[in-house]
């Protein structure tokens, strides 16, 4: 005869576990079949279809002649123009260079100024205790629901009538510098959605590490430099890539302010494009569109990677 302590070891190993409703109710879904990938491949397919044909036909337009391409007619390989982009490039009375450098001035500054002070506010905002802080962060955020056009007028008033920034000061063979300084200067007060997103970065970082380097002697400025910054790096690549994107596709701002034809962007050099041919010699305005987004497809394909994952621990760790 078995002992009790055996009958009872027995009873327990033999005995239904209970299983909590949750677990009971959860389904079990099967993995995913050969159709249902295929489906989901043919989606993908479609959509990136849909998003890459008008670069396709952009690039194929910008090599047709003036004929070929207002008639829609096919591109055959003898039919190749490529000094369409020669003519482009020397069609305005500076070169298209001339734009180009522009474009990475501006959209180069603008990234510089946004990735240092929301960087700087971010960390203020994450580890700072002060009186009204959650309400004057409230009120950054706040000023991302007014739109730019109630803005625009104002900003315009400010920056001609007060500052005097409409035209003056010469370097390097520029005239009238002071027109950049509106696209520039704001910049470097920081933008309300980066603000957010590198706070909610540096709230996930521990705070425990700020605390050994006070005990070692570090400063705010010292944590931010040795130990917040190395950490904000994938967040840090995406601002600078989002905001370069941005500034370089930007429009309305250099056309308000930009009015010296030596100081335009990229942008402003299609419009006058746009604004002398209309819908005729679509091979050169296509041409001058490849070399347009030339930078920020590079740009974008090598930092694609950052972008994601500076977004994703963002919202992750927050």
């Amino acid at each position: 005869m078995a002992s009790e302590s055996e009958q009872a070891l027995k009873a327990a190993t033999t005995a239904p576990v209970a299983v909590s409703a949750p677990l009971r109710n959860r389904r079990v879904f099967p993995p995913p079949g050969i159709g249902s990938k295929a489906v989901a491949y043919l989606v993908v397919w479609v959509i990136s279809f849909v998003s890459l044909f008008p670069i396709y036909w952009m690039i194929e337009n910008s090599l047709r002649t003036s004929a070929a391409a207002d008639s829609g007619v096919s591109l055959l390989p003898e039919t190749l123009q490529w000094s369409n982009y020669a003519t482009m490039w020397n069609y305005f009375s500076y070169g298209m260079h001339v734009f180009l450098i522009n474009s990475f001035l501006v959209a180069g500054l603008v990234t510089l100024g946004t990735v240092i002070s929301s960087a700087l506010i971010a960390y203020g905002f994450a580890r700072f205790r002060f009186i009204g802080r959650q309400l004057f962060f409230g009120v950054i955020i706040s000023t991302m629901m007014i739109p730019y056009a109630v803005m625009m007028i104002p900003q315009y008033a400010m920056f001609i009538n007060f500052f005097h920034w409409g035209g003056g000061g010469v370097l390097f063979g520029y005239q009238n510098l002071f027109q950049f300084l509106p696209q520039i200067v704001p910049a470097f007060f920081g933008s309300p959605i980066f603000i957010f997103l590198l706070r909610q970065f540096i709230r996930g970082i521990p705070i425990d590490l700020d605390e050994a380097a006070k005990v070692d002697g570090a400063g705010p400025l010292r944590i931010f430099w040795k130990i917040i910054l190395p950490e904000l790096r994938p967040a840090l690549a995406a601002v600078a890539v989002l905001t370069f994107i941005g500034k370089w596709n930007d429009f309305l701002g250099p056309l308000i302010y930009l009015q010296d034809q030596h100081n335009w962007t990229v942008e402003l050099a299609l419009n006058g494009f746009v604004g002398r041919f209309g819908t005729v010699n679509l091979n050169l305005q296509m041409a001058a569109s490849c070399i347009s987004i030339a930078p920020i497809a590079l740009i974008y394909f090598v930092a694609s990677r950052q972008i994601i994952q500076g977004v994703t621990l963002s919202g992750v760790k927050g």
